[in-house]
């Protein structure tokens, strides 16, 4: 019995295997067909008021305000893949900047204070910047592979694309989406190319702990499921070479309601324990967050609750932006060891009042408990912080062109003002921050 089920399950693999590759040789229109070029236009601008001068700059003098402006280009060729059982396939981008205004006095790190404008050898702002990078990828049926300088995205590993220019990891990816409702991905990346960095080989590492020379590669794998009604879930692992092993889970349920409108809850989970090395020391580190809203007509109310559990903060991959804890936000991620935090939100997408394209964002979160006495190894700063607090406000407006010759150009507005409590101001920064973004695909339709 056991046998027979075997061969028929091997049959029905292999009979998936072989529709899906004579699908994929039958639709593939060819390496230029199916080609795509993108080139896409961001003006951004930062300002920051540290209150108190509260932020340290690179020069190790102490800073109050920060601001920097710049504009950025985007280009991407993406193309399709030659026909035939196996297709093969090519992408490329180029990114450069122009810094409008920040001097030496006035912009940040170039890291995660700041970070549009990037800095020379001797760490002055530069005038200009660019970088280009590529990857070759593969089809086999459904399964694509790639390497070179990629855009990985995932729970555990996400791009950076929240400055001026994106982050680009140099690797191997694969995705493969062979069954219905299930997409599974992974990869391994042996370094990082920053979002103001204009070399390919940046070392990687953690955001809160910095870069590791000695740390030669990080790895994912996981999948999304969505074939259930109104359910998604997500398994994700990842390791950072000598630093630790992180697993991720969530699962996000969305339901109509009788009475009109949706309900949707979901609860994210993390769970990271430090590996081989251990180069930042003991991490022992359980985050989650659970959330329950409700939408109707162009209005959006939802809570959250988020909770840190470990004596070390809740960590991520160097200046990646994989972080989905609900209560992280635009200037704090609300990740601190054995931190709670309380969030509330409203979405109001203005097309129900006649103003198609414009939305608007109000979030208040306060994190409480802040615990770090039994922090160690590369998070030992945090020893200073028995009773911490902190809060934030975020007020975000959007606004997206309906039609006409400026059709898709996005204007951002956020404003973010975060205060701390206790001792926690020891390390952290009280701060007001506005952040102006103006994006501006280009169309490029005539390309055809």
């Amino acid at each position: 019995m056991l046998r027979t089920f075997f061969t028929l399950g091997l049959a029905g693999a292999s009979a998936c295997l072989y529709g899906s590759l004579v699908h994929a040789a039958e639709t593939s229109a060819g390496f230029f067909e199916d080609s795509q070029t993108t080139v896409g236009l961001r003006n951004f601008y930062w300002n920051a008021d540290n209150r108190n001068g509260s932020y340290l700059n690179p020069a190790g003098e102490r800073q109050s305000y920060r601001q920097e402006w710049a504009q950025g280009v985007l280009a991407k060729f993406n193309s399709g893949f030659t026909q035939g059982l196996v297709g093969f396939g090519l992408d490329l981008h180029y990114m450069g900047a122009l810094k409008l205004d920040g001097g030496q006095g006035r912009v940040g790190d170039g890291v995660g204070n700041g970070g549009i404008v990037a800095r020379d050898n001797e760490g002055k702002p530069k005038s200009e910047f660019s970088k280009a990078g590529g990857s070759l990828k593969m089809r086999i049926g459904s399964t694509e592979l790639a390497y070179g300088d990629l855009f990985p995205d995932s729970p555990v590993l996400k791009y950076g694309d929240i400055r001026l220019l994106p982050q680009t990891l140099r690797g191997w990816n694969f995705t493969d989406r062979s069954f219905n409702g299930l997409t599974l991905n992974g990869g391994r990346f042996t370094s990082s190319s920053d979002r103001a960095e204009t070399h390919h080989g940046g070392q990687l590492g953690t955001v809160y702990a910095g870069r590791r020379a000695d740390s030669d590669f990080v790895s994912y794998y996981g999948g999304i499921y969505s074939g259930f009604d109104n359910v998604k879930i997500k398994l994700y692992g990842s390791e950072l070479d000598d630093i630790w092993h992180q697993q991720f889970a969530s699962i996000e349920y969305r339901q109509p309601l009788q009475v009109g409108g949706v309900l949707n809850t979901g609860v994210n989970y993390y769970r990271t324990r430090d590996a081989g090395n251990a180069l930042l020391g003991d991490i022992r580190n359980d985050a989650w967050s659970t959330r329950v809203g409700y939408a109707l007509a162009g209005h959006k109310f939802e809570v959250a609750y988020t909770r840190i559990d470990g004596d070390q903060p809740f960590d991520y991959v160097w200046n990646s932006f994989d972080i989905e804890l609900d209560a992280a936000s635009q200037a704090s991620d609300f990740n601190s060891p054995n931190e709670r935090s309380w969030s509330a939100r409203y979405d109001l997408d203005a097309a129900v009042f006649g103003v198609p394209g414009l939305s608007f964002t109000a979030r208040y979160i306060r994190g409480t408990d802040i615990d770090g006495r039994h922090a160690g190894g590369a998070y030992s700063r945090y020893q200073a912080v028995s009773d911490g607090s902190q809060w934030e406000r975020d007020l975000w407006v959007k606004y997206v062109v309906q039609s006409g010759p400026l059709k898709n150009l996005t204007l951002r507005l956020l404003q973010a003002s975060m205060r701390t409590g206790g001792d926690y101001g020891m390390i952290a920064n009280d701060l007001d921050q506005t952040r102006i973004i103006l994006d501006y695909p280009l169309d490029l339709s005539f390309l055809k």
